[in-house]
């Protein structure tokens, strides 16, 4: 026996493990320890606010937004930072910034890959969004939170300021950045009177709760580089029933779209046009029918109000971002054992599995799982045409508007790029107006939102 082996003998015999293999077991027992505490602490909230900012190339920007929110924040908050694959020493700029917990994506994912992310980190009972080219002010935060418990059905609150489209700009008198703090000062004494409702904010700087994030979901990632996810998510907000509010005593400096002033005006204009695209497809006419579903909320005639969660429509296939395959029907969803996506596509080629996030399924009732045998049977009952009317039947009329007979409803489907989504579009088959009103109105099946992020 040579010396190396003889050292890994006790005095009694037993053999002593390598060093290597002590390194390695203490490894793991340290990382197994560290991961549990991370699961038990994932959930846990505080009583503050999750201040959110995404992040990309704009390290000085940053770092002054950081600083005017240390010195005009007193309230408890938390600093998100998502650095979006940024390549000018940003993640070097904030290492010795204990405050801030920071997220790093080894690839771009725009803003609102960024924004979700933030998301799932963030613990507040509030949560803001917020761009890194700002420079909030005096009162800021008190004043929006003042506006947003002020009644249970405001969804979201933003601030004013110098620049911006829409609603949320004023006049400033000031040009300097210098003489802003004093304007500021001034302008943020809190009013309430200054407070008032908006069809639209914008997601510069967005005060929420939590739990209007948990039931309205993730940003859509279906938009590239940024423009219009805001938007969608304030439809999402809005049909939900919640309102939309200008803190008018809220003030703070934005120097404006730094991000998409640094594309060139080509990259720009394709950009802005393929989200504009793909959010008028998505929505259709939706500023008008929101307004005709508002005002009949506001004249007693429905109490609907509608989470996303409540939107996915019966008889669909959808997948989470790990590959675990679900059959959503009757407002639950049935876990499918033993199966993937390649499986089903053998049991039907023309079936797809929409992606959904963890937090969207969890707000799904889990009903059971399933075996193949149940999934084979579910899916061929729903691909091949039964009764005109059956449950789960898609029907069409000579408009071209879609129906989803569900729970003995008619589930007006929002837009044709909806059924595509869903994989319910190759289903339809036509039906009178007649035979259509024989069943009460469901509610709307709403269209899905794009994930790339695989973390959701």
């Amino acid at each position: 026996m040579d010396n190396r082996k003889r050292l890994h003998l006790k005095k009694n015999g037993e053999r002593r493990l390598p060093p290597s293999r002590l390194f390695e077991l203490g490894r793991h027992a340290g990382y197994e320890k560290g991961r549990t505490a991370g699961y038990e602490d994932f959930e846990q909230g505080f009583e503050g606010t999750s201040i959110i900012i995404p992040t990309f190339n704009k390290k000085k920007l940053l770092l002054q937004c950081l600083d005017s929110i240390e010195a005009h924040t007193p309230f408890p908050y938390e600093l998100v930072v998502v650095d979006d694959a940024s390549t000018d020493g940003t993640k070097e700029a904030l290492r010795d910034r204990r405050k801030i917990r920071l997220a790093v994506h080894s690839r771009n994912l725009g803003f609102a890959g960024s924004i979700n992310t933030g998301l799932m980190m963030a613990k507040g009972q509030t949560v803001l969004l917020l761009n890194n080219d700002v420079l909030v002010t005096e009162n800021w935060l008190g004043n929006m939170l003042d506006c947003l418990n002020s009644s249970p059905d405001i969804g979201a609150v933003g601030p004013v300021t110098n620049y911006i489209g829409g609603e949320q700009q004023i006049e400033v008198p000031y040009l300097d950045v210098g003489d802003m703090w004093g304007f500021a000062a001034e302008h943020n004494r809190k009013n309430p009177l200054r407070w008032r409702r908006t069809d639209r904010l914008v997601g510069f700087c967005l005060l929420m709760k939590h739990e209007t994030v948990m039931q309205t979901g993730y940003f859509d990632e279906g938009y590239r580089v940024g423009n219009y996810e805001d938007d969608d998510w304030m439809i999402r907000l809005r049909l939900q029933g919640m309102k939309l509010m200008i803190a008018g005593d809220a003030f703070i400096h934005h120097f404006g779209s730094e991000t998409m002033k640094s594309l060139n005006e080509q990259d720009f204009a394709q950009i802005n046009k393929d989200n504009s695209d793909y959010f008028h497809r998505k929505w259709g006419h939706v500023h008008e029918r929101l307004g005709q579903i508002e005002q009949l909320r506001e004249n007693g005639r429905t109490a609907q109000t509608l989470a996303w969660s409540e939107g996915s429509p019966a008889q669909v296939l959808a997948r989470s971002g790990s590959g675990t395959l679900y059959w959503l029907d009757h407002g639950m969803r049935y876990r499918i054992k033993d199966a993937d996506a390649a499986t089903v596509a053998e049991i039907d080629p023309s079936a797809c599995a929409i992606r959904l996030s963890q937090r969207s399924l969890r707000n799904i009732p889990l009903g059971g799982e399933w075996g193949l045998r149940e999934a084979r049977a579910a899916i061929a009952k729903a691909s091949v045409p039964g009764e005109p009317l059956g449950e789960g039947s898609v029907v069409s009329l000579d408009d071209g508007q879609m129906y989803q007979i569900d729970r003995g409803a008619a589930r007006n489907i929002w837009t044709r790029y909806t059924a595509e989504a869903w994989g319910l579009a190759d289903r339809a088959r036509p039906i009178s107006p007649g035979e259509l009103a024989a069943f009460p109105a469901g509610p709307p099946v709403l269209p899905p939102i794009q994930l790339i992020s695989p973390l959701l």
